[in-house]
């Protein structure tokens, strides 16, 4: 991929002073000359070459051996080599390089970066702080940071795989699926098998072709073949899309002509049967007045109306921008090409773009906060033509400290294939086939008698889910239920409902909606054994001083305290309850009682406007008669604790006074 990357799409970053000294001889000069050469025209393997050898023969100009030394580890960063780059701006850096240029500083971060040293990347960026921008060095050390948390600690559940009998030792990228059932793939490869017999003087190896490989019914991948003569030939092809029947492929092409790459188009093909018919450009831009706008990577949206594009057309965001181009029915083209705007675009290169089925738009971009080099990037489609929302970069390990170019995935599924040249592969860009694993979800019930704290067994726990499904399980002899082989599933919340005979039932909820980790949901529930004419506490119920309405401010919520009741009778559908409300000695006993006789009704009140049968209740005042902490005792506190005994007394509970109703089946 990288090649091809730097070949077609990417232009050379330098930035860099040219030092003309004396030299020991023709021969350097000439070296030194070529290479700058070849370098400008993107011939980055030959250039590297030559400079080397430059830099052997430089002798008395210190400046000059430095700027080739540099320059020798600019080709081996444009060719994604940043073990070479590394050791080449080492010998740069020796001769003081950083004198005249600091932007090593930045660039020798970056080679470590890309190969997972963040720590040591974040001390060069943090020296090209202090003899450069500033901004620059501290979003790149924020960044490196938050790469290497994401390597010791992956936020995602994503198991990442390479597809071994597919790779090869050479570049091998830019995947796209070729068929309904996405099971024959289409990707660009540099390999042996190759049609193009020429060295590609930026990578040094063979011309790209389009290669293909079909999975079986047993989900392995056969041996790649290079695609038909109309489409593989002696030039550079790669990047790849079909439209949505599989009718029409389209590609990108770079005529080669005397071992330099002229402007690559996009070509399309009809597919005939397992072959393509003739291959012809598409062309979106003028050649006859545009001889050198790059264009590539092609994209079909899901409904074939556009195509996305990777090119540096003038009017764009700054390196390689995405652009869209709309298909018109009646005329049979493509429209005019236009920039998918700054909501996608920014100052650096984005490439590679792929529509996932939902319509999101994925693409690779070196924007600054990735991982580093290339990362995916995704944003979801919104109403409006080509619009879309925040762009969001994919986690670890998707992304990694390599490039990443490419991705696909199958249909609405959380699998597919991309290309990356991170650590450990094959070659030098490989397949890889991700995968996101189900999570698993455990529920584990322990029942215990609130009285006695012993484990209840024979308990019947219910678990209806927000899917309509109903389950009943029992509890063993240590009062314990264990859930966790597949009975719960992800994106779904649950009710439970815990059930003894002679005992109130009790319940929760939980749910597994919007999680992303495996979650155990351990639970202990508590039953209270039911005892007629028994007062049963309740969360605090108050009212304002003297009234019947229920207290409600910043402080308290005497309403929310009464979902209590709602929830346990709507658990115990058999229960019939007397709700007592009691006062303080505060006042005349007969106002007192009528006080607390119309708060208890202010109870059932509202228990009957949440659904609860009227049969079920029964309002009793019992005014000052039964107070739990007498006057007596409260003449006794010091002054400040008095009004919290006074408080305790203005108390609102419950009795069960039957547990045989029967709900009405209306």
């Amino acid at each position: 991929m990288q090649h091809y990357l730097q070949a077609i799409l990417t232009r050379a970053f330098v930035s860099c002073v040219f030092f003309i000294g004396a030299l020991s001889g023709n021969s350097a000069q000439e070296l030194y000359e070529e290479a700058d050469v070849a370098f400008n025209r993107r011939g980055y393997f030959e250039a590297s070459s030559d400079y080397v050898a430059a830099y052997a023969k430089v002798k008395s100009d210190v400046d000059l051996k430095a700027y080739c030394a540099f320059q020798a580890g600019e080709c081996m960063r444009l060719l994604h080599n940043p073990r070479g780059a590394a050791e080449w701006y080492d010998k740069a850096l020796g001769l003081k390089y950083a004198s005249s240029n600091p932007e090593i500083y930045l660039l020798y971060g970056d080679v470590l970066r890309d190969q997972e040293d963040f720590y040591g990347a974040m001390e060069w960026y943090d020296k090209y702080g202090d003899n450069g921008d500033r901004s620059v060095a501290d979003a790149r050390i924020e960044a490196a940071d938050v790469a290497a948390i994401a390597v010791e600690e992956p936020p995602s559940r994503f198991i990442v795989e390479p597809m071994i009998v597919v790779n090869s030792p050479s570049y091998d990228f830019a995947p796209v699926y070729a068929s309904k059932k996405s099971n024959v793939l289409v990707f660009a490869s540099s390999r042996e098998s190759s049609s193009g017999t020429g060295e590609d003087p930026i990578s040094g190896e063979a011309f790209m072709d389009l290669f293909t490989t079909t999975q079986d019914s047993k989900g392995r991948w056969g041996e790649p073949e290079p695609l038909s003569n109309t489409i593989s030939t002696d030039d550079n092809e790669g990047a790849a899309a079909f439209d949505a029947k599989f009718k029409t492929i389209y590609f990108t092409r770079c005529v080669n002509q005397d071992g330099s790459n002229l402007a690559c188009d996009i070509y399309f093909a009809p597919v005939v049967g397992r072959s393509f018919g003739a291959s012809q450009p598409l062309n979106l831009l003028n050649r006859e007045s545009d001889d050198s706008t790059q264009i590539g990577h092609p994209a079909i949206s899901l409904d074939g109306d556009f195509m996305v594009f990777a090119t540096d057309l003038p009017g764009g965001f700054g390196g390689k921008d995405l652009w869209f181009s709309e298909f018109d029915s009646e005329e049979e083209l493509w429209g005019a090409p236009q920039n998918l705007g700054g909501e996608i675009n920014s100052s650096d290169d984005e490439m590679f773009p792929s529509f996932r089925a939902d319509g999101s738009l994925y693409f690779s971009s070196n924007r600054p906060g990735g991982y580093g080099g290339f990362d995916f990037c995704f944003a979801e489609a919104r109403e409006g033509v080509m619009a879309f929302s925040e762009v969001k970069l994919l986690p670890y390990p998707l992304n990694s400290a390599g490039d990443e170019i490419g991705i696909i995935y199958k249909k609405q599924t959380n699998t597919g294939i991309f290309s990356s040249n991170r650590k450990g592969g094959k070659g030098q860009d490989d397949l890889y086939e991700f995968r996101l694993p189900p999570m698993e979800f455990c529920f584990r019930a322990y029942v215990y008698d609130y009285d006695t704290g012993s484990e209840v067994g024979g308990v019947t726990i219910t678990l209806e889910s927000s899917d309509g499904e109903v389950n009943t399980y029992t509890s063993d002899g240590d009062g314990a239920v264990e859930l966790c082989g597949g009975e719960i599933e992800e994106g779904v919340s649950y009710d439970v409902d815990v059930k003894n005979e002679g005992f109130i039932g009790t319940g929760d909820r939980f749910s597994s909606i919007g999680l992303t980790e495996s979650t155990t949901f351990a639970r202990e529930y508590f039953l209270k054994e039911i005892v007629l004419e028994k007062e049963y506490d309740m969360p605090l119920v108050l009212y304002p001083l003297g009234s019947a309405e229920l207290l409600v401010n910043e402080e308290v919520n005497s309403a929310d305290s009464l979902n209590f009741l709602v929830d346990l009778l709507d658990r115990n559908e058999n229960l019939v309850i007397q709700l007592e409300a009691h006062t303080d000695s505060r006042g005349t006993n007969s106002s007192n009682k009528t006080l607390s006789q119309r708060r208890a009704e202010t109870c059932v009140k509202f228990l009957l406007d949440q659904g609860i049968d009227s049969d079920r209740l029964m309002p009793v005042g019992h005014g000052e008669d039964k107070l739990i902490i007498t006057d007596a005792q409260i003449s006794k506190l010091p002054q400040e604790e008095r009004e919290a005994a006074h408080q305790i007394n203005r108390r609102t509970v419950f009795k069960i006074v039957r547990f045989d109703f029967v709900p009405s089946k209306g």
